[in-house]
């Protein structure tokens, strides 16, 4: 699977034809299963069951409510009030080990940049960091899994490289605090 490019660009309907638009996703197309070693095990029907005892989250096989009743159009980010904003999922976990993720729950950020900022955030469990600048973060990116998370939106897959192993990482970049940009 090609790892990077998403599309940026392209007029809204391809976007969305390629499984990189804004909002609720018609289709669960280009979904995978994680490869063994993964955090979370995705069941048939979308949801997954949590990786290893000791992890600090809660059950990652359960989508989270929507916080919004509807998006315009169908498209755009979800918008968080700011007193709200903290509870986005793994929104400030730093440590790739305790990071525990689905299609269902996938970690919440703004926009692709939110996505590679979070990343370069990580820690290892040996300390190191996982990607040494902004580009590779970038590119560690397997390509999305369909639609998922609280509000159906398109849901990406990381692979996140550590000493002891990968990590599969599923993001959401659809859950824009106030002040982000998306």
């Amino acid at each position: 699977m090609k790892r990077g490019g998403f599309g940026i660009g392209l007029p809204a309907a391809a976007l969305v034809s390629f499984g990189l638009g804004c909002g609720p996703a018609a289709t669960g197309e280009g979904a995978r299963e994680p490869q063994p070693g993964s955090s979370s095990v995705l069941q048939a029907d979308g949801t997954a069951t949590p990786g290893p005892e000791g992890d600090e989250t809660a059950d990652v096989s359960t989508p989270l409510p929507c916080p919004t009743a509807g998006l315009p159009d169908g498209f755009g980010p979800i918008a968080w009030p700011a007193e709200s904003a903290d509870e986005r999922w793994a929104i400030h976990q730093t440590k790739v080990a305790k990071v525990r993720t689905s299609q269902a729950r996938p970690v919440e950020v703004c926009g692709v940049m939110g996505q590679v900022d979070w990343l370069m955030r990580l820690t290892c469990p040996d300390g190191s960091h996982p990607f040494s600048d902004p580009v590779t973060a970038h590119d560690s990116r397997a390509g999305n899994v369909g639609p998922g998370g609280r509000c159906g939106t398109i849901i990406d897959l990381y692979i996140v490289p550590c000493p002891d192993r990968e990590y599969e990482v599923f993001m959401d970049l659809y859950h824009c605090a106030p002040g982000e940009s998306f």
